[in-house]
């Protein structure tokens, strides 16, 4: 597949998050070129993902790890900073994928991964409340919606630490065992919430 090819699904998908995102703020243009030499992972994943989607649609492991770096990059664009977009991208690429994917990203101190796991678990809580049907449509309004009131609470949490806290401590009881579990499938020292 050559890089015209690449560029145009990047350019799709990101203009697909930018739809779901509208309400956030504008994230503007993609810039696959930047990718090229500093991401390229980026580019075999899209290229993974586009062969499967016939098959399995946007439920891969390819997908997962393309939403969460568009995710990512979305985030910082909209103003969150690096840490919090990067558990806004691994959030967004779990709602969209159904994949809960780390692998690729690396964490030096187990307490940000500790953050980073809990924000994921907070970003997919508040996406699917109560809801059974798990369905994705990037420009539905209940998509769009939702990023929104998403998008907002992590900047609240950007903005007021102590608000993030008052979340944990509120949702404690439903987070715990998803984090519990998470932690220890992914063998990670738990106990910190």
């Amino acid at each position: 597949m050559e890089i015209r090819s690449v560029h145009q699904i990047a350019k799709r998908e990101w203009e697909n998050i930018s739809v779901s995102l509208e309400l956030c703020g504008n994230i503007g243009k993609f810039d696959l070129v930047r990718y090229i030499e500093r991401e390229p992972q980026l580019i075999r994943n899209l290229i993974g993902m586009e062969k499967k989607i016939p098959e399995h649609d946007y439920l891969t492991r390819e997908a997962a790890y393309v939403f969460t770096e568009l995710g990512r990059e979305a985030g910082e664009r909209l103003g969150l900073t690096p840490e919090l977009a990067k558990a806004f991208g691994g959030g967004y690429s779990w709602v969209r994928t159904g994949w809960f994917d780390l692998i690729n990203l690396e964490f030096d101190d187990l307490e940000i991964m500790e953050d980073h796991l809990t924000r994921k678990i907070f970003f997919f809580r508040l996406f699917f409340p109560l809801k059974e049907d798990f369905g994705w449509v990037f420009d539905s309004p209940d998509v769009i919606s939702g990023m929104k009131s998403i998008y907002e609470r992590f900047t609240s949490w950007q903005t007021d630490p102590v608000g993030y806290d008052n979340d944990l401590e509120r949702y404690k009881k439903e987070i715990e065992p998803i984090r519990e579990g998470l932690a220890s499938a992914l063998d990670i020292e738990s106990g910190r919430c």
